[in-house]
């Protein structure tokens, strides 16, 4: 029997009718004579309703406390999932993380996965049964303490789950796969049949929320089969494996809005100072991302992260006491900025040259670009997102390549 790992996010099991629906879906699979391995997320909203209600009663809830909380939004889905496959005559059982065997790092609300140990989820599969897991989860292997992966890590356990067991992963969403621009902003955007790991990697890093960048890295190195696919509707999605084109194509536009740019620049204290304020703030506020460390000489550096209006607040206001004694260090948050990125295969200065003309036309004032063979990155003011998005995808995936 084919082994597939099926995840489904949020919306795909919001309520009773979404869930009968993802049963039945799981049923036809199962007739269809494949073993399955269902890797769930919370129900809607759950995962916001639960840090609301944790922020009403601390302003900074203990990172410990608030994995035990978040992880019951997933434990709610698993379970109702087996009983609607219950009803449907197909035996299912439903595990926690840390019952599946996904073993975690100690980082409490951003782990990493370190190691599998899936023999319930072997033992289970082999008798016959459907295996339900809660995503989002493990166990610290020392402490046993649960933890968290962070945002979009239902995606991350399916992939690891899939690379463990030598299975194909499928991911349904709301969406019928991955686009070629965000359709609420472009109108003519169109269904990736298929789309390499890497250039899938590099949307991912850039803002697609389709797929959490972890979750594809990890399907990339281990090689495992994957696919993005719509749970309201049957379709083929997206099918993302190896790279198989040669030459600059464009892929995809990608936007990231609302984003906030975090700078501190320090005077005094050298490379040692700048390594242990990378590592302090990496464990305080691991959502945020180092996107710069410049050190011009042992007494001057700069450190540029970007992330949510949330944690770049957050930073700045704890940024002394992450940074600890030693040199002179000033910090400045940028909000409300964004970027928009064209994204493909061997791109360079003519794709550059035609993308700055584009914006160009549409009256978009640049801030800034960055260039790499996967992709181009524009900065541009959050208002100007929507009319860059446009006009990006206009110039190279409507007109010509």
């Amino acid at each position: 029997m084919t082994l597939i790992i099926q995840k489904y996010g949020g919306t795909s099991v919001d309520g009773r009718a979404r869930l009968l629906a993802v049963a039945a879906r799981v049923a036809a699979a199962r007739a269809a004579g494949h073993s399955l391995v269902i890797v769930v997320s919370a129900m809607g909203q759950e995962t916001d309703r639960l840090l609301a209600l944790a922020r009403e009663i601390s302003s900074r809830p203990n990172r410990r406390e608030l994995d035990m909380l978040l992880t019951t939004g997933e434990r709610v889905s698993m379970a109702l999932l087996a009983m609607a496959l219950a009803e449907l005559g197909i035996e299912a059982i439903s595990f926690t993380g840390s019952q599946s065997g996904i073993l975690t790092d100690a980082t409490h609300n951003a782990a990493r996965i370190v190691g599998l140990r899936p023999e319930r989820i072997r033992l289970e599969l082999e008798r016959g049964r459907v295996v339900i897991v809660a995503g989002f989860q493990g166990v610290h292997a020392e402490t046993r303490e649960i933890t968290t992966l962070g945002r979009g890590g239902s995606d991350t356990s399916a992939v690891a789950l899939a690379a463990g067991l030598g299975g194909r992963c499928e991911i349904y969403t709301d969406v019928d796969g991955i686009m070629t621009a965000d359709p609420r902003l472009v109108p003519e955007a169109r269904l990736i049949p298929g789309l390499s790991y890497r250039a899938c990697s590099t949307l991912a890093h850039l803002g697609a929320g389709v797929m959490h960048p972890r979750a594809v890295d990890l399907a990339a190195a281990r090689r495992v089969p994957l696919a993005v696919r719509s749970s309201f509707h049957e379709g083929a999605g997206t099918e993302i494996g190896e790279d198989d084109v040669e030459g600059p194509v464009v892929q995809a536009v990608v936007d990231r809005t609302n984003v906030s740019i975090v700078i501190a620049e320090g005077t005094a204290g050298g490379r040692s100072e700048a390594r242990g304020i990378l590592e302090n703030v990496a464990a305080a506020l691991p959502n945020l991302e180092l996107i710069a460390h410049e050190q011009d000489t042992d007494a001057h550096g700069a450190l540029v992260w970007i992330g949510s209006a949330e944690d770049a607040a957050e930073l700045e206001r704890t940024f002394g006491q992450l940074r600890g004694p030693g040199g002179e260090w000033r910090i400045g948050v940028t909000p409300g900025t964004a970027f928009v990125s064209v994204v493909g295969l061997g791109l360079g200065a003519r794709e550059a040259a035609r993308g700055e003309a584009a914006l160009e036309r549409a009256g978009v004032p640049l801030v800034a670009l960055r260039l790499t063979p996967t992709a181009m990155i524009w900065r541009v003011a959050a208002r100007d997102c929507p009319a860059a998005t446009r006009a990006l995808h206009a110039e190279f995936l409507e007109l010509r390549q």
